[in-house]
């Protein structure tokens, strides 16, 4: 597992009731929102059996595994339920592999790894970009967004595998968010040409 903090979804993402499936550094991740706020990154995979927690449902502020209605609570990712033993509580080790989360600048950050206590620092003001999957390796997109001209945008990676990054962007002013996109466009185009 690779260090660092890592955008791995817009806030935008996580609509109420919603599980957004992405991969980081070739790990699935199921990432929600529970009612109270709380942004949740989990292995996308529940212990039970292994099903995808991205399929499952969430209510209010657990999530539930939709092989056999497990229910998982928010933050910590331990078991609250399991309807075969409604009347048991389960076991402390029965639980979802839970990440830290943190949201800035309109971004879900999340880190596999180390313990960096936060992510970037960034500026209040900036409004996120729509995400740009390419097909190409991290190292080849960090290059080529180094060489870019592209004033008043930040922008960071996300190494979903081995050959596929997706860049996120925060740009300084919305009013000029679709040149930004459009030039992400033609940097994207130039990178899987190459």
């Amino acid at each position: 597992m690779r260090e660092g903090w890592y955008p791995i979804a817009a806030c935008d993402d996580l609509p109420a009731a919603h599980i957004y499936q992405t991969q980081l550094c070739d790990e699935p991740l199921a990432v929600w929102r529970a009612a109270d706020g709380h942004v949740n990154v989990w292995q996308d995979r529940c212990p039970h059996r292994g099903v995808r927690f991205s399929i499952g449902t969430v209510h209010a502020n657990e999530l539930r595994c939709r092989y056999h209605a497990w229910r998982f609570g928010s933050g910590s990712g331990a078991c609250t339920f399991v309807p075969a033993h409604p009347d048991r509580k389960p076991a402390d080790a029965i639980r979802a592999t839970a990440y830290p989360s943190v949201e800035r600048a309109g971004l879900v950050w999340t880190r596999l790894a180390g313990d960096q206590a936060a992510p970037p620092v960034l500026l209040p003001s900036t409004v996120p970009m729509r995400a740009m999957p390419v097909n190409r390796a991290e190292d080849a997109v960090v290059a080529a967004i180094s060489a870019a001209e592209m004033p008043g945008v930040h922008l960071f990676v996300q190494p979903v595998s081995a050959g596929r990054t997706v860049i996120r962007g925060l740009a300084e002013d919305a009013a000029l968010l679709g040149e930004h996109d459009d030039a992400l466009e033609r940097l994207r185009r130039t990178l899987e040409s190459a």
